[in-house]
């Protein structure tokens, strides 16, 4: 069970978004919390059937890589959500995750979310929808306790190595570092 889960949906591994996800892991393994990185754009994730059966049961009908992310979710203190900016907002990966979640909004409670994001863009008022989306996404969660605690936006990383221009690096390196989880509480979750 990892106390810091990373959702990545960038399809491209070792890009501007896989490592700045990769910063922010090192500054939250150094300050001794367990990680996971999930690439969900090679997950198998099937789009929401908007069916409502979720509503009643708070599982979903469909049987594909979700059912094991969900849990991973619910299990985590924090949900970092890592994906490069496709038109003023998330890519199609991390859309059809969001859209899934839909089967546990009930359940999923008391998480930190932060948002790790790339683009092209030169400043951040192009960023300012994928912030926007991302917040109104956590307020949708109905249980409470959930917050977006912050975010790093890279700027101008349009090509593979343009991450390493910048200072986000460092940014989600030092914001990491400042995560400081609940043991007592985390521990209750698995152990009551």
């Amino acid at each position: 069970m990892a106390q810091v889960l990373v959702l990545m949906s960038s399809p491209r591994k070792h890009g501007n978004t896989d490592r700045l996800a990769n910063a922010f892991i090192k500054g939250v393994e150094e300050n001794g919390y367990s990680t996971e990185k999930i690439y969900v754009n090679y997950q198998n994730i099937k789009p929401c059937l908007g069916c409502n059966v979720c509503q009643k049961t708070n599982q979903c009908v469909q049987k594909d890589d979700m059912q094991e992310i969900y849990e991973k979710m619910l299990e985590a203190k924090v949900i970092v959500f890592a994906s490069p900016v496709y038109f003023y907002t998330f890519n199609a990966s991390m859309k059809l995750l969001i859209d899934r979640t839909f089967a546990i909004e009930k359940t999923i409670h008391d998480k930190d979310f932060y948002l790790l994001t790339t683009g092209l863009a030169p400043e951040e008022s192009y960023f300012r929808i994928i912030k926007d989306t991302f917040q109104k996404y956590i307020d949708c969660l109905r249980v409470g306790g959930n917050r977006f605690v912050d975010s790093i936006l890279g700027f101008q990383t349009g090509n593979k190595d343009d991450i390493e221009k910048t200072n986000a690096l460092e940014k989600a390196y030092n914001m990491a570092k400042e995560i400081k989880i609940n043991e007592q509480e985390f521990n209750s979750l698995f152990f009551t």
